[in-house]
């Protein structure tokens, strides 16, 4: 009897070509957002996930970051590996309920992400609005 063969996981070399769709996504959970602090420049980061052989972090600043504007939330992917790696990458904010609401979303071209370095918005959002956009509590990039 033949044994089934199932592919675990795909790997892919380059660049992924086609719509965002086709490429890898990940969902990040900020539980509780209301309640963190808004100091400016105070972080909070997601724990590690593993994406393309690189180990990456989602950095946010509720409070915003250095060159934030007044009441802004600030948002960074972080290259936690030791090797550099070239991506594209884009994070977005829908609202949970209301699909008519504006999305938030940020892309780049392809960025050069060096060892322990992350690339992101000192603006990506008024922190009024991204609280409109929480689930339960719960704010999903």
């Amino acid at each position: 009897m033949d044994a089934a063969v199932k592919v675990a996981a795909a790997v892919h070399v380059g660049t992924p070509p086609g719509p965002l769709s086709d490429w890898i996504m990940r969902e990040v959970h900020f539980h509780e957002f209301e309640g963190l602090t808004t100091v400016r420049e105070a972080m909070v980061k997601s724990p590690e996930f593993s994406c393309f052989g690189h180990q990456w972090t989602v950095k946010i600043y509720p409070g915003g970051k250095d060159r934030s504007e007044e009441g802004n939330v600030a948002v960074f992917l972080c290259n936690e590996s030791p090797e550099s790696i070239q991506a594209y990458f884009k994070f977005v904010l829908k609202h949970p309920t209301d699909q008519t609401k504006r999305s938030f979303e940020t892309g780049y071209a392809i960025q050069s992400f060096v060892a322990r370095e992350g690339k992101g918005r000192h603006n990506f959002a008024k922190r009024e609005t991204v609280l409109t956009y929480l689930n339960n509590g719960t704010l999903t990039l």
